[in-house]
């Protein structure tokens, strides 16, 4: 059945097949789009309104936290002030002037310091025998707490031990109801009370101050933010009482009117979930929140469903509307996107096909921004991208071969020289001339490195003792005119490197940097791992480079100088190092004038298993 359907629809031209196509297609997202789309719009705006709302609460929470932190430190400070100590500590030996003198000192300094924040209308002092001083307030109309209310508030202060504990008061909770009319038109009907219990300075229970600040001031972190039409924002705490709302159908200092909503909002802080869907008063409604745990207070929002669900109907008909207008302008267009589509894609099979016999110089003019003007584009780009590597492969190739020429060429020409070296040696062994078989020995041993066949990588150990051959054949010749030192790890000596990477930068350290000084130079041979790479340097004491002599040092390919071994330039070795392991190895030169100058050599660690994929040279980008 597939297959006949499937040679049917292929004896249509492709543009008779996208005119059909786009008019199925275009009937059956209106479709699924007509039935689906209350939900699915409904969702996503849910969605987002829920992550939106958390991230205000987060903001809202954010900044009351700091408002009742700050607070906490004042009330700090005003504890452990020196003269609310002293008032405290001495209070039962005062006479009543005194004390009515040392309250009114505490109130001018209290007043210099919350006269301008308007937020504190109350501070109260209570000594342990629970004797109340006023330290800051309306001393013509005072604020008096009910004696259940207020033997509470001690008993909860008590149990603190020093911890600060925030709550509410309303009117009812005052005993001045002939001051009420006055209080609540100057200092607000509700107030948030922070208290607290504390010490001496030498750490005994000495009294309790209470702070009052008018709930205003808390309501206007959030009185202006608006999550949509019917919806709420209130602080409740963990005893189901309102600390504050923008509704005043909400009031302040009573419990809210749905008890479940706070056991809902401590399960829900349980499972860290700050949004959810709950029924408040008979009504669905999104719920988003968030807790302010050293005052136990839920900030809350609650935007109703029917809100939300407003705008989702709104979005269905117009995408109902949309997929309408989509489907008869796909009728009328058909033809002509089809045509535009039919063209370029002969186009670009005939290029496809030019590439693959070979021609690379195809290109497709195709300047259009639509999807086919892309896929001619990256096309473009793909056959130059594989010109490129052609290019690129064929260029370290010629590198390669360059380098591994230039690295014969350096090499001492062969067996013959071997023999006759072998000879001398034999005769000096025989008339007791111990220096010139010690020489003969050491450029034996480097002209059978240089004849060696099989892998050009070597173990470093390998390569330490050609470094120590060319030293000892050095040191013949410069009489005690430098000394070595080697710091090489063990666990390094097994790995595999470039043969004659080293000597040629030893050779650059006695020739360029310790012959020309005066006295005896030091080398020092550093080798150790790093992670997945070996770190090997090569450090001299010598005259050291300018910046001139060092960049001239690196653009040599050639050692440049007669009386080396191999006329192997550092340059050379960097090439080397870069062809065969990548550009992100190879060598950084670091140099003083007449102080020192350190070659430092980074490479691959390479174990014996690790040889095959560097042993012809390449390497993966």
């Amino acid at each position: 059945m597939a297959a006949s359907l499937n040679r049917w629809i292929r004896k249509m031209n492709i543009q008779n097949r996208l005119v059909i196509s786009f008019a199925i297609l275009s009937l059956i997202p209106l479709f699924i789009t007509g039935v689906f789309a209350y939900y699915t719009s409904s969702e996503a705006i849910k969605t987002k309104i829920s992550t939106s709302s958390i991230q205000l609460m987060n903001q809202v929470s954010e900044n009351i936290q700091n408002e009742l932190v700050k607070l906490e430190n004042d009330s700090v400070d005003i504890a452990f002030s020196d003269m609310i100590q002293a008032a405290l500590t001495e209070l039962d030996t005062m006479d009543e002037w005194k004390r009515n003198d040392t309250e009114l000192k505490i109130q001018n300094t209290m007043a210099k310091r919350f006269s301008f924040i308007r937020s504190v209308s109350d501070i109260l002092v209570y000594t342990r025998n629970k004797e109340k001083m006023i330290a800051y307030g309306d001393v013509s109309f005072k604020f008096n707490l009910t004696d259940d209310f207020s033997n509470r508030l001690f008993e909860q202060m008590d149990l603190n031990n020093g911890v600060p504990f925030w709550t509410i008061e309303s009117i009812e909770d005052e005993q001045n109801a002939r001051y009420s009319n006055y209080r609540v038109a100057n200092y607000g009907k509700v107030g948030i009370l922070l208290a607290r219990s504390f010490k001496s300075f030498n750490g005994l229970p000495i009294g309790y101050i209470v702070m009052r600040i008018d709930e205003k001031h808390i309501l206007k972190k959030f009185k202006n933010t608006n999550l949509g039409q019917g919806s709420d924002i209130f602080i409740i705490n963990g005893d189901g009482t309102v600390i504050s709302s923008q509704n005043p159908e909400i009031a302040a200092a009573k419990p809210y009117r749905d008890p479940s909503l706070i056991e809902e909002l401590k399960l829900n802080k349980h499972n860290d979930t700050y949004s959810f869907n709950s029924t408040v008063s008979g009504k669905r409604n999104l719920i988003a929140y968030n807790y302010i745990p050293g005052a136990d207070w839920y900030v809350v929002s609650i935007i109703p469903f029917a809100y939300l669900n407003a705008e989702s109907v709104k979005t269905s008909i117009y995408i109902i509307f949309l997929g309408i207008l989509c489907f008869l302008l796909a009728l009328v267009l058909s033809y002509y996107v089809s045509k535009s589509i039919s063209k370029p894609l002969k186009h670009l099979v005939n290029s496809m096909n030019n590439v693959k016999i070979g021609k690379l110089v195809t290109r497709i003019e195709d300047s259009s921004s639509d999807e086919l003007g892309k896929a001619a584009t990256n096309f473009n780009h793909m056959v130059a991208e594989l010109k490129f590597l052609i290019d690129e492969v064929t260029k370290k190739e010629k590198l390669k071969r360059a380098a591994e020429l230039k690295t014969l060429q350096a090499q001492i020409n062969p067996h013959f020289l071997s023999n006759s070296l072998n000879t001398v040696r034999w005769l000096a062994n025989m008339q007791k001339a111990e220096s010139i078989s010690s020489i003969m020995t050491s450029l034996i041993q480097l002209l059978h490195a240089c004849m060696g066949k099989g892998s050009v990588l070597i173990t470093i150990r390998e390569e330490i003792e050609y470094v120590k051959d060319y030293l000892n054949i050095m040191a013949y010749r410069d009489y005690d005119k430098f000394r070595v030192h080697y710091e090489l790890e063990e666990g390094i000596l097994d790995c595999r490197i470039l043969k004659f990477m080293l000597q040629p930068i030893v050779e650059n350290c006695l020739l360029h940097g310790i012959e020309p000084m005066e006295g005896q130079g030091l080398i020092i041979i550093k080798g150790y791992r790093v992670g997945e790479e070996l770190k090997i340097s090569v450090t001299d004491n010598g005259i050291g480079m300018n910046d001139n002599t060092l960049n001239r040092l690196m653009r040599d390919a050639s050692a440049n100088n007669k009386y080396g071994l191999s006329g192997i330039g550092i340059r050379n070795v960097d090439e080397r190092i870069k062809l065969y392991f990548g550009d992100k190895y190879g060598i950084a030169i670091q140099s003083i004038p007449h102080m020192y100058t350190t070659v430092e050599i980074t490479l691959p660690a390479l174990g014996e298993e690790d040889i095959g994929q560097y042993a012809e040279g390449a390497y993966s980008r």
